[in-house]
């Protein structure tokens, strides 16, 4: 019988390939042995995490010289061999309707409960490392560009300059604490895909695979839940610029970030049902 619990604690490493050569086959024999529908939802969420990797990769990638290139490359593979080697020596989406409530019973969820077993606390750290890995490898390999991160890249040249909100992404993205969750929007609108970091108490959101596209004088807006009585406004997207990354500041005690479909300009509270909502 699979064991779906550990499958669970990384299905999403194997899709961004950092796991070791046992691991990665131990994930594929629990694959093989899931039921078609439990490996449908599985392969989903793979490509989920792939697809998300890619788009925020190559939205905020800078045009590098070939040698800013090749230094990328080896750096990306020498922290997968690095991770690897400690390895062999000793992360989550919403659904529609409702915000989503705080999880009190979820272990770590207060501060009087730290038990978290230490593989988990290390897949975790696995996991947010490679996050960032992961995008600058795809969008080197696409010969797009690199995205600055925490491990994979060095310092832009002076001469490149990124505007301050495209920095404070980057910075987001790159966070030690980032993690990443994927949200299907309702009536099939496509997807919504958020990499929090509660560090720099900020989040980025990138709306993807838009369909069923919304009318001119409509805009989609972000919603924090958790921080006050009634979702706090954070920020807009028109339907023209759902391609860019989104910023989301002052996260403070919010538990989810959800979207609605408002009138251009915006709304003071959701108006329209929630198409997705993600849990922080």
């Amino acid at each position: 019988m699979p064991d779906t619990d550990w499958l669970d604690d990384h299905v999403e490493l194997f899709a961004v390939d950092v796991l070791t050569a046992a691991e990665n086959a131990r994930v594929q024999r629990e694959l093989d042995g899931l039921s078609p529908v439990e490996r449908r939802i599985y392969d989903a969420r793979i490509a989920d995490t792939c697809s998300a990797m890619a788009d925020l990769a190559s939205t905020y990638a800078l045009d590098p010289p070939n040698a800013l290139r090749d230094r990328v490359l080896e750096t990306v593979f020498a922290a997968t061999v690095d991770r690897q080697a400690a390895d062999a020596g000793g992360a989550v989406a919403g659904g529609p309707d409702e915000p989503v409530p705080p999880q009190p019973d979820r272990p770590g969820a207060q501060h009087g409960d730290n038990v978290v077993p230490m593989d988990r606390r290390r897949r975790r750290r696995r996991l947010a490392t490679a996050v960032t890995a992961a995008a600058a490898a795809v969008v080197v390999a696409l010969g797009v560009g690199v995205i600055v991160g925490r491990t994979t890249a060095p310092e832009p040249p002076a001469s490149s300059t990124v505007a301050e909100s495209d920095q404070q992404v980057l910075d987001v993205l790159k966070a030690p604490d980032a993690q990443l969750a994927v949200g299907d929007l309702q009536d099939d609108r496509g997807t919504m895909s958020v990499v929090t970091s509660r560090e720099r108490n900020q989040a980025v959101a990138l709306l993807r695979d838009l369909r069923n596209p919304i009318p001119d004088d409509r805009e989609f807006q972000l919603w924090l839940v958790g921080k006050a009585d009634n979702p706090v406004s954070a920020g807009l997207i028109p339907p023209g610029g759902a391609d860019s990354p989104s910023l989301v500041e002052d996260l403070d005690s919010s538990t989810v970030l959800a979207v609605t479909i408002e009138p251009r300009g915006g709304s003071a509270q959701p108006t329209t049902p929630i198409l997705t909502q993600i849990q922080l």
